[in-house]
């Protein structure tokens, strides 16, 4: 399966932070990892983990505006979901250090969830097969009924 036209977004993002995330937070964040995950270097076959992103670009994407952009940068650095250094690799927390930064490089601070929490990787994959079967309709998302088909008589 090609994933040419895709970009992989890691589970913890969906499992965790999703409830906690404002609108323009997930936006920047969605912007961040299109360009880190959805970037692959061809020759070591790894995404790239840095981006160079600048404050228009997050504008053009996300359609936010820049104090928005700001605002949302700020929150995910402080609930330690994105990570950003400046032209000398130095990582950059506040406003002003940002304000003041010629480039600044974007990055998650997602990992594999053995590395997170120090488990031994799963080796056996869960998987869930659903049957589906002309007798049965969902009804609503906690049961399915029977479905019950009306006799036709002649009159």
């Amino acid at each position: 399966m090609s994933y040419i036209y895709f970009t992989n977004v890691p589970n913890i993002i969906f499992d965790i932070h999703l409830k906690d995330l404002g609108y323009a937070e997930l936006k920047v964040l969605m912007v961040i990892i299109r360009q880190t995950y959805g970037w692959k270097d061809t020759h070591t076959g790894t995404h790239k983990h840095w981006d160079w992103i600048s404050q228009q670009f997050f504008v053009r994407k996300t359609g936010l505006s820049a104090r928005a952009v700001s605002t949302a940068i700020s929150k995910l650095i402080t609930k330690n979901i994105i990570k950003v250094k400046n032209e000398q690799g130095r990582l950059v927390f506040g406003n002003k250090e940002r304000q003041y930064a010629s480039k600044l490089y974007f990055s998650t601070t997602f990992q594999k969830s053995c590395e997170v929490r120090g488990n031994k990787p799963v080796k056996q994959v869960h998987t869930t097969i659903i049957k589906h079967t002309d007798k049965y309709s969902e009804a609503s998302s906690l049961s399915l009924k029977r479905i019950q088909f009306k006799k036709h008589t002649k009159p």
